[in-house]
């Protein structure tokens, strides 16, 4: 995505701001999705939500959350739960750092906030895992309090509204479209404004085949009909598996191994179909994040091994286990 920049929002007169949140709430009466934690008061199935919704698709969400909520009814529940149950139950998600960012967040829940969610945006923010717009989203979904949101599909249909943008990819820098959300922040229906946002993003003005001819805003918004998409960038490129795959592709395997564990040279031809030095140097380096991040731990015999990344015995010696 491109950042454009631009002078400050034009200001809109009443009547016309009027009119684009009329439209946009009568569009989301009609088509809005229907999302399991919308329809709940508990903000605990919003913030599981908003975890699960970082960097994944509504689709898959809306398959695991229901069993989340099962497994893990409520904020106690899940502060109570190993780090391998909370990692278990999380596959299919991607991301398994995030897991155990929810994880964290709910033993802070319990033991800084007597076990209630705030509801105060700086508060959230300090929680592990929690940016800007989640702890936005858990205060105006959660606690129906009038703030404003911001997420990628948001930012793209403000960003459009606000200017005639020229290509799919552009939008306004981040800080200036938090500024334009508050501004344009209907007095009551603000719940509804902020769904409907979100909604219009991920439905219609979507980032590479925006439906401007259905999107109710149109007739206000500069840039419909006249995207046109990026130029196509040079795939001349090649570039290797990001390691978060790799790390992904050893959690996942783990989940499916008998007590959870595995030797780390199996590891390493399951990655890289091969066990020669420097495929073992790889994968060693890529068990030493995972153990950083408290997602496994390792044993030589019976004796733990604190530091992977340091490991000099045969990789047969050596194994790997999700962490307890």
């Amino acid at each position: 995505m491109r950042a454009h920049a631009s002078p400050s929002f034009p200001r809109l007169s009443d009547t016309r701001r009027r009119y684009i949140h009329r439209a946009l709430l009568r569009w989301y009466a009609q088509h809005g999705r229907d999302l399991p934690w919308r329809n709940s008061d508990d903000p605990y199935f919003v913030l599981i939500s908003e975890y699960m919704l970082q960097q994944t698709q509504v689709a898959r969400v809306l398959k695991h959350f229901p069993l989340w909520i099962k497994r893990f009814p409520t904020t106690a529940a899940l502060a109570r739960a190993s780090r391998r149950a909370v990692l278990l139950a999380w596959s299919g998600l991607g991301y398994n750092r995030r897991a155990l960012s929810l994880h964290a967040a709910a033993k802070e829940i319990m033991e800084r906030h007597n076990g209630r969610i705030p509801s105060d945006i700086e508060a959230l923010k300090a929680l592990p895992g929690f940016g800007p717009y989640t702890a936005h989203a858990v205060t105006c979904f959660g606690y129906r309090h009038r703030v404003p949101i911001v997420d990628v599909n948001i930012r793209r249909v403000l960003s459009r509204l606000s200017r005639n943008m020229r290509e799919t990819d552009a939008m306004l820098p981040e800080a200036e479209v938090w500024t334009l959300a508050a501004s344009l922040l209907p007095p009551r229906a603000f719940y509804n404004w902020n769904q409907g946002l979100m909604d219009l993003g991920a439905t219609i003005c979507t980032a590479r085949q925006p439906d401007c001819e259905h999107c109710p805003l149109s007739t206000e918004c500069p840039s419909a009909g006249r995207l046109q998409s990026a130029p196509a960038r040079s795939a001349s490129v090649i570039r290797e598996t990001p390691r978060r795959i790799y790390r992904g592709r050893v959690i996942e395997h783990l989940r499916h191994r008998p007590r959870h564990c595995d030797r780390a040279d199996r590891l390493c031809i399951l990655l890289f179909s091969s066990s020669d030095a420097v495929e073992q140097s790889r994968v060693l380096d890529i068990l030493a994040t995972l153990q950083n991040d408290g997602m496994i731990r390792a044993t030589a015999g019976r004796r733990p091994v604190e530091d992977i990344g340091t490991f000099t015995d045969s990789l047969d010696m050596l194994h790997i286990c999700l962490t307890d």
